[in-house]
């Protein structure tokens, strides 16, 4: 598997499950999170995962870690077939319900709300200076919400960037607005059953012909989200 961001969320969808079968719900934060959003390839992919549910005893780390996976490392930080796979107590999630279950080959990862990353990535961007990669962290995020290429709650987007703690909604609407710029510069539009086409890149192949909707039950793809 030559791209990086999928080895590592195939890694994490292992690793996700031997830990769910002792009761503990992992969740993926950090670069991972992010890439999983932004269909971004890491060339140095990394897992890092947070408890969302349950307690990350050491023991029960060690078990599988060490005695079923043969990682290299101790307790929170692990090398498992070449990625590094970091482990954390806990996570700040505001919006629980809304983070999705992204299905791999090898079980499901738990993902922090896309909401919650864009708007961290709007405030790193801002203040209290302008930092050119996370603002464009965050366009690319906005830029891919309004392709719909992942659901997007634009109302907790702007509930989250008017928490005091924040204080950007004006930057938000601001980096929307620059985000519909470019991504009508792209020239993403709307197919006949209303998906958004695959946005052109330079160099890029030309975008397949969108898929026909299904005209019965039987038709109906049930696979879930992430299944590939």
């Amino acid at each position: 598997m030559q791209n990086g961001t999928d080895r590592a969320l195939q890694l994490a969808g292992i690793v996700s499950t031997l830990f769910k079968l002792k009761g503990v719900i992992l969740i993926a934060i950090g670069q991972l999170a992010y890439n999983s959003y932004s269909q971004t390839e890491s060339e140095s992919p990394q897992v890092e995962l947070a408890a969302f549910a349950g307690k990350l005893a050491p023991r029960t780390i060690m078990e599988i870690m060490r005695g079923q996976l043969y990682a290299k490392g101790s307790l929170y930080h692990w090398t498992v077939a070449g990625i590094s796979v970091r482990l954390h107590d806990a996570a700040v999630i505001v919006h629980r319900r809304l983070c999705p279950d992204y299905l791999t080959d090898h079980g499901v990862v738990k993902l922090l709300p896309v909401e919650e990353i864009t708007a961290d990535c709007i405030l790193a961007a801002v203040y209290p200076v302008h930092d050119p990669e996370a603002h464009m962290r965050a366009s690319r995020l906005l830029v891919s919400a309004l392709a719909e290429s992942f659901p997007m709650d634009w109302t907790v987007l702007q509930s989250l960037c008017d928490r005091p703690e924040y204080r950007i909604g004006e930057e938000l609407a601001q980096m929307r607005v620059a985000a519909k710029k470019d991504l009508d510069a792209m020239g993403a539009v709307r197919d006949p059953v209303g998906q958004p086409q695959q946005i052109p890149t330079e160099g890029s192949a030309p975008a397949e012909a969108a898929p026909q909707p299904p005209t019965s039950e039987e038709d109906i793809d049930t696979t879930p989200l992430g299944s590939g």
